[in-house]
């Protein structure tokens, strides 16, 4: 094959993202025209990696499909080396899943992936696989195949990390993110976008940083940031991207979207309607980018009022998209239809298409439209009178509660409660939802619902603070007026005209609300913020008042305030509870205790306030005790906002397993999987952890884990055992000392606990605590600071709490040896590890550990025979995972080396031995092997999980449904497993006496 050396270099400089430079090499190589069937390989070869950078480098998808389309009979001849028919089917296979009009053929590209996966795989070319594995990700999510797309992404990835190839990084990261965005998975999303940016900043590519770009404006639009930092990142990927649509693609058409959704939050309806025309003209290559602009134009109708046009735009939608592959645009559809019919008064036909909407929605796997459907569903049965499922779908809404920390949806969920409760009559309580929701839709900055939610308030304000009321009615009826937004406008002066002259009321105390509207708005701490300080602005009109946050970390950062700070504005010490930083008078929310800033940020309250003050003395008088109530309500907030951007793709295995980063950390049983995914759950806490289990189970080792998956990983990790301190010098040892502190303390000492200061100190052999030490680990664990013997004030110390223990803690409280709250703050998250004993299908995977672990330098690994093995299924092992260890340790003291090293029956101690005599023996079959370092995990966990069936239907006389009770499996799980194992039960089972005849089973 010709060209061998240009090809090695040109992939080399590829996988290092020089594409400019690969084509610079390249292309004076191609000969004119578009090359023919029966070329020389090393030139296809050549047109491969030139389509692959026309393709993935300028968006050029015709020019790629030109150069490669002679050459697709090549992929069916035998006689090629399978590594150049698999080339060529990829890269066409990439130009038929790219969006352009021209090549796009979403069947054609999946044909042409599944062609190149096979040749790759023969030819066991990883990095090929890798590439198709991509485009088949890539090709799915044109298609709203995300369960496909998130399986080809995983496979993708396991092989992307054995490669040195930057475009394929930056190809995972950048399907990743739009994956993680359609899912919800925000924080994901985010990692994966700031690693693509990233990557195409030290690639130079531009089309990457347009890509970027146009993701980081749909998530900001998605998550409620403001219109004005949407329409930077919106305008900046235009830029980058609109010089040639059909290259850009897709996300030339999200930054479009992005920037129009912008526009609409503003209010700026004129705006989007220049910005729909400039749209469609520059996005006429890309498949369907007309129907998704057309309903903005659509919604733009709908808000004017113009029912009719509004109507006739979403009928040419609905002919246009093609449902089956674009489920989750035909919900958005469905779904401005159904909002349509609602105004139109037609609500039951308005209910079929929300019902439509829903099922598109479920269908496309895209929760957040489901949810915002439901919602609508829930409106929509209320106008109905049918109160029980309006109810109904309210609550079904709540499965998908995590999406309430973004203020869009909780701006959603807030309406449909208050349009409920007013259904209901209680007037009362739909004020307190739309007030919320009047927030929210106020913080994203969408003019038109909030003035919505202002003529909704406006509905209830005769009955229900009708002073406070008439300003929201004034300010809707100019926002309509400005928008055109007929029908709202005609209610609103309708409102206006009938109003009573002269209402006035009582300001409402700001007390008698506040605890509920911090109840409310904990779904999301931007609208904990806002509640709070509208409380505040009741009591201080026309001052400054803040809420900032403190991290050590990342310092201070505004969260929300109202009116201008000063311009000498200063931070008080995060220590402080209160404190005066020249004109501003600081308030930490949480009133008492310490500031403990490394489980999260401490939230802190300005007031723009003098030194005599009586206005802010009596607000201060009246604010405080609802301090720790904000502080609660922000807590809330922000752990609701994690449980929905949870498990960062980092932190979990591409198989969907915890991923534990510890190479001693074996385990294969349920119930050890349990202890990790447990792990896994708490890896963003910083609460004192309490393990308990048996002597030698390795508490020790889940403690490491627990620090190595945590946010402390690169911190230290420091064991410390309170069973080898002698009692006089262990407040010494754990709390440190000054010099001279005690008679012979020549130097001071810093303690364990200041050692591992920033990171985790294990405290083993908890119950061993010195009965006069306990009161003052406490006092560390409650106020996060220490007196070191000899100092004249406390130190504090920043570390997490992970204590141990094999005794009965409780039993221990009760006979006054341990303290009981003490006891509490130690346990706040319990962990408990499985005697040896409970988890036997381990023992297989450990002695294979152990035998690997425990090898002389040099020598070869050892061998165990299966009746060695079946002693130690058999034992019990009071001692454990350490015992068994030692076992390992000993018996390879007394294997020889010739022929092999082999641990046999007799290399066993022993006690061991006579423990288990007479204990039954497993029936024999497939699993009973020799264990040996060269069988891969999948042959041990097969054997050792066959061999523990096979003994349960033993014991159970081959009774399948008490054998699932002891495996803790369903009858139908443990069928499935017994089928795939090959396992007969019937050869289990107990006949009557005197039975001879073979069952049906083993007669069949």
């Amino acid at each position: 094959m010709k060209h061998t050396q240009t090809i090695a270099m040109a992939r080399g400089l590829l996988a290092e993202g020089r594409v400019a430079d690969v084509a610079r090499m390249v292309e004076p190589l191609l000969p004119p025209g578009t090359g023919a069937d029966g070329e020389d390989t090393g030139l296809v070869v050549l047109r491969t990696l030139m389509a692959r950078v026309r393709l993935l480098r300028h968006g050029d998808a015709r020019r790629a499909h030109a150069l490669l389309a002679p050459h697709e009979p090549l992929i069916d001849r035998k006689d090629v080396d399978p590594n150049v028919r698999a080339e060529v089917a990829l890269w066409l296979g990439w130009a038929h899943a790219w969006e352009d009009v021209a090549t796009y053929d979403d069947a054609r590209a999946l044909y042409f992936f599944d062609r190149a996966e096979r040749l790759f795989r023969q030819a066991l070319n990883a990095g090929g696989r890798c590439w198709t594995l991509l485009g088949q990700a890539h090709a799915y999510f044109g298609i709203d195949e995300v369960q496909l797309m998130r399986q080809a992404l995983d496979e993708a990835a396991v092989l992307e990390e054995t490669l040195q190839d930057v475009q394929a990084t930056l190809w995972l990261q950048d399907l990743h993110t739009r994956l993680d965005r359609f899912q919800g998975r925000y924080a994901c999303a985010r990692l994966h976008l700031d690693r693509l940016a990233a990557l195409a900043h030290t690639t130079d590519d531009p089309m990457a940083r347009g890509r970027a770009l146009a993701y980081q404006a749909l998530l900001d639009a998605d998550l409620g940031r403001a219109p004005e930092t949407v329409l930077e990142s919106a305008r900046a990927a235009e830029h980058l991207l609109a010089g040639d649509a059909a290259s850009a693609g897709r996300p030339l058409l999200d930054a479009f979207r992005s920037h129009l959704r912008a526009l609409i939050r503003k209010g700026d309806l004129d705006g989007a309607d220049r910005l729909i025309d400039r749209a469609r003209r520059a996005t006429t290559g890309i498949p369907d980018a007309d129907a998704y602009l057309l309903e903005y134009r659509a919604r733009l109708a709908l808000i004017r009022g113009d029912h009719a046009t509004a109507g006739d735009l979403l009928d040419e939608l609905l002919r246009r998209l093609h449902h089956r592959r674009h489920q989750s645009a035909a919900a958005s559809v469905a779904l401005v239809r159904s909002q349509l019919l609602e105004r139109q008064g037609q609500h039951e036909r308005a209910t079929e298409w929300a019902h439509r909407a829903y099922h598109s929605a479920r269908e496309a796997a895209h929760d957040g439209r489901r949810l915002e459907t439901l919602l609508h569903l829930a409106h929509l049965y209320a106008d109905r009178g049918e109160l029980g499922r309006a109810r109904e779908y309210l609550r079904e809404s709540e499965t998908l509660g995590e999406y309430f920390s973004l203020l869009p949806f909780a701006a959603r969920r807030f309406y449909a409660l208050g349009h409920l409760a007013r259904t209901e009559g209680h007037a009362d309580e739909a004020r307190a939802y739309f007030t919320q929701a009047l927030s929210a839709y106020s913080l994203i900055g969408d003019v038109y619902q909030t003035a919505r939610m202002q003529l909704a308030l406006a509905r209830l304000g005769r009955s229900v603070a009708p002073a406070q009321t008439r300003p929201l009615l004034d300010t809707a009826v100019l926002t309509f007026s400005r928008l055109q937004a007929r029908p709202e406008l005609d209610e609103a002066r309708a409102l206006q005209a009938a109003w009573p002259t002269g209402a006035e009321g009582t300001p409402e105390m700001p007390e008698t609300a506040l605890g509920a509207s911090l109840a409310q708005a904990s779904l999301s701490v931007e609208l904990v913020a806002e509640a709070w300080l509208q409380a505040a602005e009741r009591l201080l009109p026309n001052r400054w008042l803040g809420l900032y946050t403190f991290h050590e970390d990342a310092g201070w950062s505004l969260l929300h305030q109202h009116g201008t700070p000063p311009d000498d504005l200063a931070f008080p010490s995060p220590t402080e509870p209160r404190s005066r930083q020249g004109a501003v008078v600081w308030l930490r929310l949480h009133a008492h205790g310490p500031c403990d800033t490394a489980s999260g940020p401490a939230f802190f309250f300005g007031v723009a306030a003098g030194e005599d003050d009586p206005a802010w003395e009596v607000a201060e008088a009246r604010l405080r005790p609802w301090l720790p109530v904000a502080a609660l309500a922000l807590d809330h907030a922000r752990l609701r906002a994690r449980r929905l951007t949870a498990a960062l793709p980092d932190d979990v295995a591409h198989n969907g397993e915890p991923e534990i980063p510890l190479k001693d950390f074996v385990y294969a049983s349920a119930a050890m999987r349990q202890v990790a995914r447990q792990i896994h759950r708490i890896r963003a806490s910083h609460s004192p952890v309490l393990i308990t289990g048996e002597s030698g189970t390795g508490k020790e080792l889940i403690a490491r884990a627990v620090h190595a998956t945590s946010e402390r990983k690169h911190a230290r990790f420091l064991a410390f055992n309170c069973s080898t301190v002698p009692r006089e010098l262990f407040e010494s040892h754990l709390f440190g000392h000054e010099k001279g502190a005690f008679t012979g303390a020549v130097r001071a000492h810093a303690g364990v606990i200041r050692e591992a200061a920033g990171g985790t100190l294990f405290l083993d052999e908890i119950a061993d605590l010195p009965l006069d030490v306990q009161p003052k680990l406490l006092r560390f664990l409650q106020e996060g600071e220490i007196f070191p013997l000899g100092a004249r004030r406390p130190v504090q110390v920043n570390v997490r709490i992970i204590a141990a223990t094999n005794q009965d803690l409780e039993a221990l409280i009760r006979a006054g040896r341990f303290r009981q709250d003490l006891y509490y703050r130690l346990n706040v998250i319990p962990l408990r590890v499985p005697p040896l004993r409970e988890r036997r299908e381990e023992i297989p995977l450990l002695v294979r550990h152990f035998l690997q672990q425990l090898r002389p330098a040099g020598t070869p690994v050892a061998s165990i025979t299966n009746r060695a093995l079946d002693a130690l299924l058999r034992y019990d092992w009071p001692g454990n995972v350490r015992q068994l260890r030692n076992e390992i340790e000993r018996a390879l003291v007394y294997v020889s080396s010739e022929p092999a090293p082999t641990i046999d029956l007799e290399d066993l101690s022993p006690t061991l031995l006579d423990a288990v005599e007479g204990t039954p023996t497993p029936p024999p079959g497939p699993h009973d092997l020799i264990l040996r370092s060269e069988y891969n995990l999948d042959d041990v966990l097969a054997g050792t999980e066959k061999a523990l069936i096979e003994r349960v239907l033993t014991e159970t006389g081959g009774q399948v449904t008490a054998a699932a009770d002891v495996l803790g499996l369903t009858r139908q799980g443990l069928y499935k497993k017994m089928k795939r194992l090959g396992i007969d039960p019937a050869r289990f089972q107990q006949r009557p006496a005197g039975h001879t005849g073979a069952s049906v089973l083993q007669a069949n």
